[in-house]
């Protein structure tokens, strides 16, 4: 049997699900439904992809939910979510698996939906954000615009409700699932605007300072074409997002991909 054959049938064998890394691992998440979250079906969309890249890698896994603030600083090995959230910058092998967005979104009684060309434009109004995801906050009061924090996308969108706040930025998929929870005969009054260049992805981070994250990063790396053009891979996007909005073969998702790829590529 040729050394090409027998890499095949390796390389074949690590992508079958069952056969991988023996010992179970725990990624580290926050609870932000619809993407992930312990009461949804497979913990959401980014669960269910999760699910579905580690069968293919053949890694048995659990899943820990911590609050924002909490995740933000954590230093576990194993992560999933967005990247640029953490405050670790150890080395990790970063596997973009789906892409998602943040709007502006407003309770239109008090305050009809409009688009920011910048800070300045938001000069007077109340906006709301989940505590630490606003990096450069104070620029925003300079700006004139005050910022309130809040430990949750439930507590922002009562806010918007009850006029504390003008406006909120939270993910779009995010919000939607919180207002239909909240107040699900009064979804009209609410209102989102998407803000351009927000696109982020979900992702499977890996911390590769030991030979242990090293392997179970291998095993990820040889998983993640053939799930990202699978068709249970776009059934998955197809159910949560409709058809076409998200397919595998996004351009968004590809830069992702592409912008990561060193940080795995051997």
């Amino acid at each position: 049997m040729s050394r090409r054959v027998l890499a095949a049938l390796w390389a074949g064998l690590l992508l079958c699900p069952g056969i991988g890394w023996t010992e179970s691992i725990v990624f580290q998440s926050t609870d932000t439904p619809p993407i992930w979250s312990p009461a949804l079906p497979d913990g959401g969309l980014g669960g269910s992809l999760l699910r579905l890249v580690s069968e293919a890698a053949g890694v048995s896994y659990t899943t820990e939910y911590l609050p924002v603030k909490r995740f933000r600083s954590s230093r576990a090995p194993y992560i999933v979510g967005d990247p640029d959230i953490l405050e670790d910058t150890r080395g990790r092998a970063i596997f973009p698996i789906g892409v998602f967005h943040s709007a502006f979104f407003f309770h239109q009684p008090h305050q009809p939906p409009q688009r920011f060309a910048n800070m300045e434009a938001m000069r007077g109004h109340v906006l709301g954000v989940l505590r630490g995801t606003l990096e450069d906050k104070a620029a925003f009061e300079a700006a004139g615009v005050r910022v309130e924090e809040s430990d949750s996308m439930a507590s922002l969108v009562r806010k918007l409700e009850r006029g504390r706040l003008d406006v909120a930025i939270m993910v779009t998929a995010s919000g939607l699932h919180v207002i239909r929870e909240l107040f699900p005969l009064r979804t009209q009054e609410f209102a989102n605007v998407d803000i351009p260049g927000t696109e982020r992805p979900i992702t499977i981070m890996i911390a590769t300072g030991d030979a242990e994250g090293q392997e179970v990063a291998r095993h990820y790396r040889r998983a993640l074409e053939m799930s990202l053009s699978s068709k249970p891979y776009h059934a998955l996007l197809q159910r949560f997002y409709g058809k076409g909005v998200m397919p595998a073969s996004s351009d968004e998702l590809k830069k992702f991909i592409k912008f990561y790829a060193d940080t795995w590529e051997e």
